[in-house]
């Protein structure tokens, strides 16, 4: 079969990729054609807009510090090896079918259109494929989009009607599995992410080196001084260096961008993990790491979702002074691993059985 993925493909982002890839690489294992579709051109909500005002101030937040030029450097080598080396690696470009037996939306925020996104809003991301003879979803979330956000912006009946002419929906979070509820009157299936659900130790990069701390985050995310000051006390007492991947940060040791099997080394072979992110704690869970994860208002649906779902939410930094505490945390991965591992057959059975 010719199967077709609409997702974040194209997005500059580790976890983008990551998921990307292991779904593409799950469907073809089952024996179908496989390729990306990009997402189509919608509509942009006056308050979504990426205005320049909007725009300027992004930049300035990122680089208007002292060493500017590091930052500027570090961003464009991170562009530039997205654009010239890992999207290559992923296929992206690659479009040599017309017409698809089914397309895949999902994983990753595929529904959250509340947010200043280039591609606005589009029905396509809810199941409007033209050129597809069956459409479904797996894993797909509305990220911090909620119903009040479906009804503010007058979308209500479209994302409905799209949503009930897809065949079957999975998601992959409470927030997502209530809102297809509420649209469909029908509850959807919760599936885990990709790279939970995908086999990536043969992929997985060797690292050579010991005694430090991941720090996996996006730009200007952990800026808080407390925070900071707690994650930089407690590698200096426990003579840890501060890793940070993708993104450059003055306080930590050292920054690295490196290819996305790489980042897989650098998790699995991390002494800690500081995230706040879904992917930063996704991998952490996967190989069962002692890992702290601060959650943001923009991530606290899925976040919550995810942590709740394998026991882990004493994993939350509740306020700085916990960090140490929660890093030094030993959780019952016996438990996470056994749950994974039924998660990871209940999701292949579902792929299987939509993509026949």
């Amino acid at each position: 079969m010719k199967v077709g993925i609409l997702s974040m493909q194209k997005v500059m982002n580790y976890g983008s990729f990551l998921q990307s890839f292991a779904l593409k690489k799950t469907i073809e294992e089952f024996g179908h054609q496989c390729e990306f579709i990009d997402i189509e051109q919608g509509r942009i909500f006056p308050e979504l807009k990426r205005t320049l005002l909007f725009l300027t101030r992004k930049v300035l937040e990122r680089y208007c510090k002292w060493d500017v030029l590091r930052r500027i450097r570090y961003t464009y080598i991170f562009q530039q090896r997205f654009l010239h080396e890992f999207f290559e690696m992923l296929g992206t470009n690659i479009h040599t079918i017309n017409f698809f037996d089914v397309v895949v939306i999902g994983s990753d925020e595929v529904f959250n259109f509340a947010q200043r996104v280039p591609w606005g809003y589009t029905l396509q991301l809810f199941g409007k494929v033209s050129n597809a003879n069956k459409v479904i979803s797996y894993a797909g979330s509305f990220g911090h989009t909620t119903i009040w956000d479906i009804e503010h912006y007058g979308v209500k009946e479209e994302i409905s009607g799209a949503l009930n002419s897809m065949r079957a929906i999975s998601v992959r979070d409470a927030n997502s599995c209530e809102i297809v509820e509420k649209l469909t009157r029908n509850e959807p299936q919760i599936h885990v992410d990709p790279v939970l659900m995908f086999d990536y130790l043969p992929y997985v990069k060797p690292i050579d080196k010991k005694d430090y701390i991941i720090i996996y985050t996006y730009p200007n995310r952990i800026r808080n001084k407390k925070e900071i000051d707690a994650i930089k006390r407690f590698a200096h007492k426990y003579n840890k260096k501060l890793i940070s991947i993708g993104f450059y940060f003055s306080w930590c040791d050292e920054t690295i961008i490196p290819e996305p099997f790489e980042v897989l080394g650098y998790i699995k072979e991390a002494d800690y993990v500081v995230t706040d992110t879904f992917h930063g704690s996704v991998m952490s869970l996967k190989f069962n790491k002692q890992f702290a994860v601060l959650v943001r208002s923009t991530n606290k649906q899925k976040m919550i979702s995810l942590l709740s779902q394998f026991h882990l939410t004493d994993r939350i930094v509740d306020c700085s002074d916990s960090l140490e505490n929660k890093l030094l945390l030993h959780s019952d991965y016996e438990f996470v691993n056994s749950e994974l591992q039924k998660e990871r057959l209940r999701s292949l059975e579902f792929l299987r059985l939509n993509l026949q």
